[in-house]
């Protein structure tokens, strides 16, 4: 296809960074009519979605044209290059605003790249904005009262939930804005909104991805993570934040009729999932179906303690955490700051020493408890949330959609949300898949054998003219 018979950039899709990728190495398509396209769609959309906080249109077409000059000269720095990226707006990029979810932050003007930055430059990645989010990433449902809350691509009729804190960077992939965006995760920030808007949320081990450069809410429990519809495009993203080369090699088998014979799973029982709403769990249920169909090895297991006692400890260490980097501001009462926000991070503030110190320590005795459970397991399978989507005016702050997603944090594991279904109104339901600290690639592996058998990540949502 020459540049000429390109389709128009608005109806180019760019849902799946693989294909795209292949298409740029064969020819088929250049890197600025991709990136047209995307801008095209973000010009269209973003007014009604508020997806990006800052748009780089300028820049961005700059990159494509040099990413296309490069490969008509021969050289492809990698899968990556001339594919358009978007990032969460706590990243910082030279010369360019960091404002951490907060107008409190407008005219903060990042002096060097993040690390991650850095690394997508390198491979000849297009960076064309950033997203936007919950005011200093503390809080799951996506609202933002200041700077906007983005509208999940779901349903046009009612602002729902998009998921946070990385709301920005789950709509704008959900939505066919980009194909690959990067968020954070502390608690769920990147599985809530994955499971919310019906795409692949990974949740890397913390600290397999450098942050460097990436502003702070937990140092203990913060961790980066990517958002793509499918989990093999989620897999470029992260082999390259991660520069990790054996991702490759970690890929399963083409899929048969005992794809998952020899994999031990575990999964919950009834007691863990009271509250689970029916649609939800039905999903779960057909979820764990289709592994056991490929001939995994599923047991049942016991929480150790209801998963709702996790949230003391979890909130001690984050909260204190978060009253380090922003206490000052949540006590300057005259300071723009969400009122689901503030208080969280006042009462960080109060919180003693002794606090912090017994839930650190009760973290790393849960952390030995768990490996003793999941010795036998090689991944365990959660309902990502126990809702779909609500209403914004619903969403309440002191219950946020974390139950089964904040554990992976504590517990320092990679997690994985997964789409598994919809409910009876048509919003989409995510399923977690977590493993072992350190067994990322094997995770996103297992996601993407998932998907073989499924096509829930293949359902987009429809746009409409705003």
């Amino acid at each position: 296809m020459t540049t000429s018979q390109l389709p128009p950039a608005t109806a180019l899709p760019l849902d799946s960074a693989s294909d795209l990728s292949r298409a740029l190495a064969t020819g088929e398509l250049t890197s600025v009519a991709i990136v047209t396209a995307c801008l095209a769609r973000i010009r269209e959309h973003n007014p009604f979605l508020h997806a990006f906080s800052e748009v780089f249109e300028g820049e961005a077409l700059a990159a494509a044209e040099a990413a296309d000059r490069m490969m008509r000269a021969g050289y492809r720095l990698g899968p990556l290059h001339g594919i358009p990226v978007a990032v969460k707006d706590l990243m910082d990029i030279a010369g360019k605003v960091t404002t951490n979810g907060s107008p409190l932050f407008a005219k903060r003007i990042a002096q060097r790249n993040a690390r991650m930055v850095d690394l997508l430059q390198a491979a000849g990645a297009i960076i064309v904005g950033k997203t936007h989010m919950v005011q200093f990433a503390l809080g799951a449902w996506g609202t933002n009262e200041h700077m906007g809350t983005p509208r999940n691509p779901w349903d046009h009729a009612t602002h729902r939930t998009p998921g946070g804190s990385s709301s920005g960077s789950a709509v704008a992939v959900a939505a066919g804005l980009v194909p690959l965006a990067i968020g954070s995760d502390t608690g769920g920030s990147v599985r809530v909104p994955a499971a919310f808007c019906g795409i692949t949320g990974f949740k890397a081990t913390a600290g397999r991805i450098d942050s460097t450069g990436v502003v702070a809410l937990s140092t203990t429990l913060d961790s980066i993570g990517v958002f793509a519809r499918a989990a093999k495009d989620a897999a470029l993203l992260y082999a390259v934040l991660a520069e990790d080369r054996s991702l490759p090699s970690q890929a399963p088998t083409a899929p048969g009729s005992q794809a998952f014979a020899g994999l031990r799973l575990a999964r919950l029982g009834r007691s863990d999932l009271v509250g689970v709403e029916q649609d939800v769990l039905a999903a779960y249920e057909a979820a764990m179906q289709v592994f056991v169909q490929g001939g995994a090895q599923v047991t049942v297991i016991a929480m150790p303690r209801p998963l709702d006692t996790f949230a003391q400890t979890t909130s001690a260490i984050m909260l204190t955490e978060a009253a380090v980097e922003h206490g000052e501001l949540a006590a300057d009462a005259a300071a723009a700051m969400d009122t689901s926000v503030r208080p969280r991070i006042a009462a960080g503030s109060r919180l003693m020493a002794v606090d912090y110190v017994r839930a650190m320590r009760q973290r790393e005795e849960w952390k030995r408890e768990f490996s003793a459970l999941l010795s036998r397991s090689d991944a365990l399978v959660t309902p990502t949330t126990m809702t779909t989507a609500v209403p914004i005016a619903s969403a309440d702050h002191g219950t946020p959609p974390v139950r089964y997603t904040r554990i992976l944090n504590l517990l320092d594991m990679c997690g994985v949300s997964v789409p598994a279904g919809f409910d009876g109104g048509g919003l989409p339901i995510g399923v977690q898949i977590a493993a072992a600290t350190g067994h990322d690639a094997q995770l996103i592996a297992l996601a993407e054998a998932f998907q073989r058998y499924t096509d829930f990540h293949r359902r987009t949502p429809e746009l409409r003219a705003p």
